[in-house]
């Protein structure tokens, strides 16, 4: 089963690979292989389309075809592709609510569901690549600096990793900085206001930074070497080195020299760009800021997911994405596409017995089903 298209054969000739019940015996290591009978079918009411349903011989309980497809449970999937373009076209959610006749917490949950598949999907791909060595080069790392509801009080900071030469984004966080310095009266009376109520807040990016260490190790493999470009913040040696040992040679550039295509780190300062330009969140003295650092992070993550797989390299290189240029996919991934099918759980078991596992990927089907 691949991931660019787990069934190739279609929605009408589909063919359930494992029970998506999480608790059937099917899905033990040493369990009963996974038989399974069609038992009719049924039209959904929000979009008059006809799905199959199947029962599970193993934990006799039944399931759908809807199941395995990521607008499961969802009244209104024909909102997912355009809502998916507001967020990485700089539009705020309240637009996007006012533009396609629904409610912001419409949007807000259509967000958690595009990032976490986004962030599923882009985790099999790593497990994948380390498993068949396709991930090698050069790779390098900067840091956003944004805020969260005041831009001197709640500073925020985004380390973002990427592949030199395909732009492909291995992993971003966002996490808390320490107040800036040199407050005002009024600022300190806020200051500590905050810290009253919600403690001091202290810097997590050496930590955020040890986690894009830790991703690239993991997907590179044990015996895999790489080179890495940052600017000369002291804190990336020290890391790199407690994370990889010796496996990674690190270069450092000034991070002050003019940001032009002549500079060592041209490729993270232009990803950096575009982030900034694509979130609506991250947009300059905005009132579309992220009241809270964790819906900044997974709106980023969204972003990610069509930087890497769905967005043109270039203008000029149409059927070439990041992900394919870095050797990761096998084909273009269409926006509908990738948000049609969910990503397929680490192992399932077949309906003839053979056992599958290995790269493919993450979590198990979510939500209480049919």
């Amino acid at each position: 089963m691949e991931l660019e298209c787990p069934y190739p054969a279609g929605i009408q000739h589909f063919r359930p690979p494992y029970c998506p019940r999480v608790d059937c015996p099917s899905r033990a290591g040493d369990g009963p292989a996974f038989r399974f009978r069609s038992r009719g079918r049924y039209r959904r009411a929000c979009d008059r389309r006809i799905v199959r349903r199947f029962h599970c011989h193993v934990c006799c309980r039944s399931f759908s075809v809807q199941t395995f497809r990521v607008d499961y449970q969802l009244k209104r999937p024909e909102l997912t592709a355009a809502v998916f373009d507001a967020f990485v076209s700089k539009v705020t959610q309240r637009q996007t609510a006012r533009c396609q006749n629904c409610t912001r917490a419409t949007v807000r949950r259509r967000l958690i569901l595009l990032s976490r598949h986004a962030r599923e999907f882009h985790d099999a791909v790593l497990k994948r690549a380390r498993a068949r060595g396709s991930l090698r080069g050069r790779f390098q790392l900067d840091e956003l600096e944004t805020f969260e509801r005041d831009r001197r009080l709640c500073p925020v900071t985004m380390p973002v990793l990427i592949h030199e030469e395909s732009r492909f984004v291995l992993h971003v966080e966002a996490v808390a900085l320490a107040a800036r310095g040199g407050l005002s009266p009024r600022l300190l009376v806020r200051k500590k206001q905050l810290e009253a109520k919600v403690g001091v807040r202290r810097s997590g990016s050496r930590e955020a930074v040890k986690r894009c260490f830790e991703v690239l190790a993991a997907a590179l493999g044990p015996s895999t070497g790489a080179v890495l470009a940052t600017d000369q913040k002291p804190a990336y040696s020290a890391v790199l080195s407690a994370v990889m040992g010796g496996r990674c040679a690190h270069e450092r550039h000034p991070g002050r020299a003019a940001r032009t295509v002549s500079n060592p780190l041209w490729p993270i300062n232009h990803t950096l760009a575009m982030l900034r330009d694509g979130l609506s969140r991250l947009v300059r003295r905005s009132w579309g800021v992220s009241k809270e650092r964790d819906w900044l992070a997974r709106h980023a993550w969204i972003w990610i997911a069509y930087r890497n797989y769905i967005r043109a390299f270039t203008n000029r290189k149409k059927r070439t994405t990041s992900a394919l240029r870095a050797g990761l996919v096998s084909q273009p991934i269409s926006k509908n596409k990738f948000f049609e099918w969910r990503v397929p759980p680490l192992c399932w078991t077949t309906s003839e017995g053979s056992q599958s596992s290995g790269s493919l990927c993450a979590g198990d089907l979510r939500g209480p089903l049919p």
